[in-house]
């Protein structure tokens, strides 16, 4: 499984590119303990115990010089695969830099469903490449550490985020004068740890946030005491497209636990990595390397055996050697072995242990190909099915829209025949429809609620976080707690002698709601008789409520359909007993009998 990936330009001249790379594979190696200098163009060696590597070269008739270095590790999780390539044109246009981290996959606590990429941490090999490489992505420059904008700097910056030409991420961190700016560059620095080899990281000091709201308007601007992530080819001006470009607030990155929105910021930033397309030198490069290693798999000669250490002939090992002679005349059925014969038997054996490295070596190779045949075709069903939902949830959304929309004018008209103009075009304030567009903020304003009590471990939703990338998962998980908190009060008031899914479907007058439609009363009765699919849906409530604090909670929100995420909000109402609504759970779609 594809863990990391980093793509990045070099401009040629001032530095000996492939002279640098090989200098900081060979350090990179040495710190791993593995023998670098085993590595020889054209030949699979072994590095280290458990540790095999392969060097391969290639160059154009226009000049243009290739290398690609691939190490595999053989770890008590499974395999590892670091892979690097470089690629120098003749022309003398920016040489290209490819590192592909590729690791085992993962599998889920239950063992049911495995995930689809395990935490790969920033390689140290690219961190040592970007000290000595003058490596952009884009016009953006790629460096080890976030880099300082003052002042009238800031104004480049607007031509970096339009950049269509950027593959990742760049990270904007705005400031004023009332920020400590040392301790607050620190903190930025920190949280965009992993995102090294990915994104670019600027820190604006209090001009330059300035500067840069003044160049691209309010809707793209970096508010003070923030981190805004900018995709490539980023439109200022258009309200719309600034909703790609996620805002972190002061709270989330002050409060928050620092390594949780570290390793937050890093799966976003491979996220973007990983789905984009690669340069097309890239993937003729891939196609012509893959065939280099195939051909030397079925048809590459054994590596030579090493020289033989010469041992003083003692009267012990003399008997032994007319001994092995002896075998070897019985076993090849001669009454005399000359010295060519032997030879000859000794070349012979050395072929047959060189085949047989090769098979072993184009076994593993198969078995590679046929993995990663089997995730692409896991991926592509994926991605599939998450279209096929998406698309009927925005069919849903826009049905929704409509309606609301119809409704807006019927109730305008009526207001206007009764000459309410004023009334009748009045606007909500912000507050009454602005929605929260992460996780990492819905949490924390859950206990803001009087009547709603979030009970269950955050964990599950964190990673939700990791894939909401729009924030609409958070915005619609925001709206059924409101619904919930309304709901709860509605009925503790007397308005309300329904049940939740009653609730939803005949609102009392002033009440937030949620589509009945995205709300299941119940688990089914296969979930509900089945002791581990209903195990996995009994969460933690307060003792003063059950005493065995913990209760099943079959009620459940579908805050979205996405392929196997599908995430989904599991509570528990006590309103009529302690007037509360216990939320034992927000994460993805539990297991159920059909993804099982």
């Amino acid at each position: 499984m594809l863990g990391y990936r980093s793509v990045f330009q070099v401009e040629q001249g001032s530095v000996d590119i492939l002279a640098r790379v090989r200098e900081q594979l060979h350090s990179w190696l040495r710190r791993k303990q593995y023998d670098g200098d085993a590595l020889k163009p054209g030949s699979l060696v072994s590095l280290g115990p458990n540790a095999d590597g392969v060097m391969l070269e290639t160059e154009g008739k226009d000049g243009s010089s290739a290398l690609r270095v691939r190490v595999t590790e053989k770890q008590p999780g499974g395999i590892w695969t670091s892979q690097l390539t470089v690629h120098v044109p003749g022309s003398g246009d920016p040489a290209m830099v490819w590192v592909d981290i590729i690791n085992p996959e993962v599998i889920s606590e239950d063992g049911d469903q495995p995930q689809r990429r395990q935490w790969t941490a920033t390689p140290r090999l690219v961190r040592d490449l970007l000290m000595v490489l003058p490596a952009t992505d884009g016009k953006a420059r790629l460096d080890s550490r976030p880099e300082r904008v003052r002042g009238e700097e800031a104004e480049e910056l607007v031509g970096i985020i339009r950049d269509p030409g950027r593959r990742g991420p760049v990270y904007l961190v705005g400031s004023e004068e009332s920020l400590p700016q040392e301790p607050w560059f620190r903190l930025a620095s920190k949280v965009l740890h992993e995102t090294v080899g990915i994104g670019a990281g600027y820190l604006l000091n209090p001009e330059a946030t300035r500067t840069f709201a003044r160049a691209v308007g309010k809707s793209h601007e970096v508010r003070p005491g923030t981190m805004r992530t900018f995709l490539p080819g980023a439109e200022p001006g258009d309200t719309t497209d600034a909703l790609r470009h996620r805002v972190l607030s002061t709270g989330r990155i002050v409060k928050d636990e620092q390594r949780r929105l570290t390793r937050l910021l890093g799966w976003r930033a491979r996220d973007v990595a990983i789905e984009q397309r690669l340069p097309k030198t890239a993937v003729r490069l891939d196609r012509q390397f893959e065939e280099q290693l195939d051909e030397l798999l079925v048809g590459g000669a054994a590596a030579a055996p090493a020289a033989p250490r010469i041992t003083e002939v003692t009267p012990a090992i003399l008997g032994r050697d007319v001994e092995i002679v002896q075998v070897l005349r019985e076993e090849l059925g001669e009454s005399e072995l000359t010295v060519d014969r032997l030879r000859e038997v000794v070349a012979f054996a050395r072929v047959g242990q060189g085949e047989q490295a090769k098979r072993q070596a184009l076994s593993e190779r198969f078995a590679e190909l046929q993995k990663r045949n089997a995730e692409l075709q896991e991926s592509l069903d994926e991605v599939s099915k998450q279209l096929d939902d998406e698309t009927l949830e925005l069919a849903e959304a826009n049905t929704e829209l409509n309606k609301e929309k119809a409704t807006t004018r019927h109730l305008r008209g009526l207001l206007g025949a009764e000459r309410r103009y004023e009334d009748a075009w009045s606007e909500p304030t912000q507050a009454e429809y602005e929605l929260p567009d992460s996780f990492l903020d819905v949490l924390p304003m859950i206990k803001d609620l009087k009547h709603v009590e979030f009970t269950g471990d955050d964990e599950p939703t964190f990673k939700l976080e990791e894939r909401d990338r729009a924030g609409v998962w958070a915005s619609k998980t925001w709206e059924a707690l409101v619904a919930l908190e309304d709901y709860a009060r509605a009925s503790a008031e007397g308005r309300c002698d329904r049940d939740v899914h009653g609730y939803l479907l005949h609102l009392p007058d002033g009440c937030r709601g949620f589509s009945a439609n995205k709300h299941a009363r119940d688990e089914t009765d296969d979930v509900r008789s089945n002791t581990k699919l209903s195990r996995v849906r009994t969460f933690q409530v307060p003792p003063e409520f059950v005493a065995e604090r913990e209760i099943f909670m079959g009620a459940h929100f579908k805050i979205a359909n996405s392929g196997m995420i599908s995430p989904r909000m599991h509570y528990y109402d006590a309103t009529n007993i302690t007037g509360k609504i216990y939320v034992g759970y927000i994460g993805v779609h539990l297991p159920s009998r059909m993804t099982n």
